[in-house]
């Protein structure tokens, strides 16, 4: 059987690890959760075993690349390599896929598990099969909650909707980012209901934002999403 484990995959620009005790803080948070345990390395020594392990890989420094950060239940840590980017920092993909809704749960916890990835990866399964390429999940209600595990967000006018869920670094630099480009920020649900008015819908990996041209057939605009990539960093 495979261990449980907790993960961050870690943005590294210019060869530079960023947000790196904020991604801590995630696993610290959800290690004392599901392990018993805190996890309170140092992040300058943290910051630099992810920068090492990139100069190990031969990572180039033009562009960005990503560091997986595994923390198991002993508190063992582990850094994995986990691809380079197209783009020097967070991009805004060229890439804008389709979604479509599904309803289902996240097993026991919103914390950052293997479990959670799992869910994720079959729920991708699951889009593919309807004809789309990235799944939005919903609650029983309706509510839009996430982007196969990343933070989604609408745009209606000026206003940017943060759908509800739990604390993750991708969601707090956009809405950081929302602030410098001058939109509105309000964070209350959405879901289907709302979905003939929303104008846009994005979601915030480790890689950057991702606009959505379609949800359930829908077209959606791909406008103020990227202004918001370019205040990320």
């Amino acid at each position: 059987m495979t261990d449980l484990y907790l993960y961050q995959t870690v943005h590294l620009a210019r060869g530079r690890a960023l947000h790196v005790a904020e991604h801590a803080a995630v696993l610290d948070a959800a290690s004392r959760e599901w392990f018993g345990c805190p996890y309170t390395p140092s992040v300058e020594a943290l910051k630099a075993r992810l920068e090492a392990r990139a100069v190990a890989e031969r990572y180039p420094t033009g562009v960005s690349g990503f560091m997986r950060l595994e923390l198991r239940p002993q508190g063992e840590e582990r850094i994995l390599p986990a691809g380079i980017s197209l783009y020097d920092g967070y991009g805004y993909r060229s890439l804008q896929p389709a979604g479509v809704v599904l309803h289902y749960d996240v097993p026991l916890s919103e914390a950052p598990t293997l479990a959670q990835e799992a869910t994720a990866l079959l729920a991708h399964r699951a889009a593919e099969r309807a004809g789309a390429e990235v799944a939005i999940r919903s609650d029983a209600e309706g509510i839009f909650r996430d982007v196969e595990g990343a933070p989604l967000f609408a745009i209606t006018g000026r206003t940017v909707w943060a759908a509800p869920g739990p604390k993750r670094v991708e969601r707090e630099i956009t809405l950081r980012a929302v602030g410098k480009v001058g939109l509105e920020f309000r964070e209350e649900p959405f879901g289907m209901a709302d979905l003939r008015r929303i104008e846009e819908l994005f979601f915030t990996d480790h890689r950057g934002i991702t606009s959505l041209s379609h949800c359930n057939g829908q077209p959606l605009m791909t406008f103020l999403a990227e202004r918001i990539a370019e205040a990320l960093e």
